[in-house]
């Protein structure tokens, strides 16, 4: 299964002037909002890509964002070269696995322009 997404660079900015870190903490956990905090302010393009990755796992599996499945059901992490993973809270993993089997989440993020793309495919 593959879920696609694409978030503008500009909307992410625009939602973080208005409603600053709150705004974050409706779809970041406090680790990843660390994970996008730079010496001048917020990694905007990291937090579009963050979006982007958590709609485009949504759409794998195949619910969107919605009751099923909330943002802050998922969490976005770096490895030690820098390349971003993500996971299901124990909660989900369980009840999506009782609906489709899956051992493995593969992401990708990339950025141009103003413009994040998230790809995820489900193994």
């Amino acid at each position: 299964m593959l879920g696609i997404d694409v978030v503008q660079i500009s909307r992410i900015e625009r939602l973080s002037a208005r409603f600053g870190k709150r705004g974050l903490e409706r779809f970041l956990c406090q680790s990843e909002i660390k994970l996008c905090i730079r010496h001048n302010g917020y990694n905007h393009a990291r937090i579009a890509g963050f979006w982007a990755a958590k709609e485009a796992l949504s759409k794998a599996l195949g619910c969107g964002i919605g009751a099923e499945l909330g943002f802050l059901d998922m969490s976005i992490m770096l490895d030690s070269k820098g390349a971003p993973h993500i996971e299901l809270d124990s909660h989900k993993m369980a009840y999506f696995q009782t609906k489709r089997t899956f051992a493995h989440i593969a992401l990708s993020i990339t950025h141009d322009a103003d413009i994040s793309i998230a790809c995820v495919a489900l193994r």
